[in-house]
This record gives C-alpha cells, sequence and structure tokens, in this order.
C-alpha cells in the first residue's frame, strides 16, 4: 500500500499518485495528469479519508507538496 501523510498539504514522501486520488482530482481506474508545487516542510500534517484513500498523521517534515488546480 502506498502511503500518504497530510490533507490538502503533503509530505513530500508521500505518494503523489495517491494523494491526487484523495484530493479528488484524479480516479485510481482512469489515472490521470496532475501538477504539483513543492513547498517547504510544515510542523505538522493532518489525515483525513478521502475518495477511498485514507491519509495519515504526522508531525514536523521537511518538505511538503501541494497540487496545482
Amino acid at each position: 500500500m502506498y502511503k500518504v501523510w497530510g490533507t490538502d498539504v503533503y509530505t513530500d514522501d508521500s505518494s503523489i499518485c495517491n494523494a491526487a486520488v484523495h484530493a479528488g482530482l484524479i480516479t485510481i481506474r482512469n489515472g490521470g495528469q496532475v501538477r504539483i508545487r513543492i513547498r517547504p516542510g510544515a510542523g505538522s500534517y493532518y489525515g483525513t479519508t478521502r475518495n477511498g484513500v485514507n491519509s495519515r498523521n504526522y508531525g514536523s517534515w521537511g518538505g511538503s507538496f501541494i497540487f496545482v488546480r
């Protein structure tokens, strides 16, 4: 299973594809293209369940990404 940490702002070691499904930008079945923006790390990341993907909480991490919509 590919791991995802965070919601809307994801740790930079999260699976981009699974984070994109979590964010509702693509589906596992159809895939697709997404654009990300690399961001500095955050002090904490909050997990949620969206679109069948469970993201996890995480503490401080050195790098993040967000999706460019």
